[in-house]
């Protein structure tokens, strides 16, 4: 690999680390800050988000490389963001901690005991209830939040379609005990 490719590989990857990081800050913004972080953690939210955006696509312009271990692990950094949004809305009092330790348990249940796909729209609930506290308490963060979601969506439509729908509906398929030729 040269110069140039590394660099690239170290870029994404620190891109990949930082969403970990980030995920750090959002319950540390709620342990500190409280209900008065709402505008920092959606902001350090949307960070995270757009690391996760860029990270992947500078992976893959590395010709003809396999992926480092980071970026192989890049589906712990997106579990890593939605649990701390879920400590985020405990420790600033958003959620109650049982519940938000009910919703941890299960993401990490579903994630551990079947698949990191079927766990996708579970890691969705705490930046829905995110975005609805946002809109309550901080509208423009909670406008923001669903622009920059819809923008992505409109960005990645395509590899959603090819990709991560078909992925997720595999594993679907995989609880009732059918298993879909993979394409």
């Amino acid at each position: 690999m040269n110069s140039g490719s590394e660099r690239i590989r170290l870029l994404a990857d620190l891109l990949t680390i930082s969403r970990v990081l980030l995920a750090f800050l959002l319950a540390v913004i709620g342990w500190a800050r409280g209900a008065e972080g709402l505008p920092l953690a959606v902001a350090v939210l949307l960070i995270s988000w757009f690391t996760d955006l860029i990270d992947g696509p500078l992976a893959r312009c590395v010709p003809a490389t396999p992926p480092s271990w980071i970026g192989r692990h890049d589906a712990e950094a997106d579990l890593a963001t939605s649990l701390g949004v879920a400590a985020y809305l405990s420790f600033s009092g958003y959620l109650p901690s049982w519940l938000a330790v009910a919703l941890v348990v299960l993401i990490l249940g579903v994630w551990f005991l079947h698949s990191h796909q079927l766990a996708w729209p579970l890691y969705a609930v705490p930046y829905a209830i995110l975005a609805v506290v946002a809109f309550g308490a901080a509208p423009v963060w909670g406008r923001i939040m669903v622009g920059y979601l819809f923008g992505t969506l409109v960005l990645r439509y395509r590899r959603l379609a090819t990709e991560f729908l078909p992925e997720f509906f595999h594993a679907v398929a995989t609880l009732r005990g059918k298993r879909p030729p993979r394409s």
